[in-house]
């Protein structure tokens, strides 16, 4: 009796641990989080921030997805269209507008004031009609000079000044195999951010402060003009390079001046480090309109709303605000020093000087230029800019349309047109134009 006692006991805490373990199964809330940062050093710490942040809050499970830049678009608009978006997802700055306006994102307004809004550097939160909808978590900056100071040194030649300076440079690196320049143009958005700041430096736009098409200007007939001129000293593959490539084919050793982001030192420094030595940073050259314009952009997170599938959606804010502040924002800067630029301006000196002494065998001026985001625009600030005084002016108009002209590759493919087709560059800015007014004409019939 007293043995069949027992296991009636037994098998009744056996169900009860079950039934335990089942509601607290119940109570777990799981927050799915899509992202690009695809580098080893980036999952390794988002993989320690998720352990730091479901041992403090155990009754939330993060399930990360980690996608090249392209599977990023794919998953996202299939996302989108069966409504199973993940809580917290990267976000371009061209598609906020539309995401927003479409109720695809929550307001984080609130998270903001939180983390401080003055706290912010200048142009990395953009509203949409007056609400916030995505977290900066590190800025990317696209205009920076590297170039090999030894090779410069070889054929007498300085750091170039000026778009002449460059092409000059460029015709006499050449030979021997080596090549003065690279960059994109391959049918992708890295080869629209690269024209975007050659035709900001040319003082043209691509669209003017009340949203008309001006991308049939004279700045951008310079651009491309310029861009089939300086062709001629850069390798035949340009016709499929996207970000990668413009860090990879500098590695070679076979290349003297690149315009690129701040990872090619990066990456220098870790993997060629006699690259790494014989390469210095510098201002991008000034072209027509005398401003050093360079292409910067926040790269952020967003939180999907339910009306896209998001079910917990206050546990992903809870993680989103964990992983965009504190000691997480200041070591994801520091996992690719000097690339990934923290937003928040307290934060940015701490990095400067830790990830040069860690990663750049203390080159701090590195870390400075690469860090210096002004004079800067990008896709959905530049309508109507201003070029005066050495200065960038923005109208402070942000561009509803050109997502979708960026996500068809229309700049990448006028570049192609110029620098693979042959075709005269004033032609190739009237097709752009054309074929931009058309998407535009478009989304205006379908509002």
């Amino acid at each position: 009796m007293f043995a069949r006692t027992r296991m009636y006991l037994s098998v009744g805490s056996g169900l009860a641990a079950l039934l335990i373990s089942s509601a607290a199964w119940a109570e777990t809330q799981v927050v799915r989080f899509l992202h690009n940062e695809t580098d080893p050093p980036s999952i390794e710490f988002f993989n320690k921030a998720i352990k730091e942040f479901e041992a403090q809050n155990p009754d939330i499970k993060i399930e990360m997805e980690a996608v090249s830049t392209d599977g990023r678009l794919q998953k996202v608009l299939a996302s989108i269209n069966t409504k199973t978006m993940p809580e917290i997802f990267k976000i371009l700055p061209e598609e906020r507008f539309e995401f927003a306006r479409k109720g695809y994102l929550v307001p984080l307004d609130d998270m903001v004031s939180e983390i401080g809004r003055d706290d912010y550097v200048p142009g990395s939160l953009v509203p949409v009609e007056g609400k916030i909808f995505d977290i900066p978590y590190t800025l990317g900056n696209y205009g920076v000079l590297w170039q090999r100071d030894d090779l410069l040194k070889a054929k007498g030649i300085s750091t170039p000044k000026t778009w002449d300076d460059l092409l000059a440079d460029a015709k006499a690196l050449t030979g021997d195999g080596n090549f003065g320049f690279m960059f994109p143009a391959g049918k992708n958005r890295m080869t629209g951010i690269f024209l975007s700041q050659m035709i900001w430096g040319a003082g043209g736009t691509y669209f003017d402060k009340d949203l008309n098409v001006t991308f049939n200007n004279p700045g951008t007939v310079k651009a491309l003009t310029f861009l089939q001129q300086i062709a001629k000293f850069s390798p035949q593959g340009v016709g499929s390079y996207s970000y990668g490539d413009m860090i990879n084919v500098y590695l070679t050793g076979k290349i003297g001046i690149d315009i690129y982001a701040p990872r090619l030192i990066a990456n220098a420094a870790l993997n060629t480090p006699d690259l790494f030595k014989n390469t210095s940073a510098g201002d991008i050259p000034l072209g027509p309109s005398g401003v050093p314009v360079k292409f910067v952009n926040s790269n952020s997170f967003a939180l999907s709303s339910e009306a896209v599938g998001a079910k917990n959606v206050d546990a992903a804010r809870k993680f989103l605000k964990f992983i965009v502040t504190g000691d997480r924002l200041r070591d994801f800067s520091l996992t690719v020093h000097p690339h990934l630029i923290p937003p928040l301006k307290d934060v940015q000196e701490e990095v400067i000087k830790a990830g040069a002494a860690a990663s750049l065998s203390g080159r701090e001026d590195i870390s400075r230029i690469a860090f210096d985001t002004s004079n800067s625009l990008d896709f959905e600030s530049e309508a109507g800019a201003q070029f005066k005084d050495g200065k960038v002016i923005r109208s402070g108009v942000v561009n509803p349309y050109i997502g979708s002209i960026v996500a068809r590759d229309i700049p990448a493919q006028v570049v192609q047109r110029v620098v693979l087709q042959g075709e005269d560059p004033a032609k190739a800015a009237a097709w752009g134009q054309e074929r931009m007014q058309a998407i535009v004409d478009d989304l205006k019939k379908k509002k």
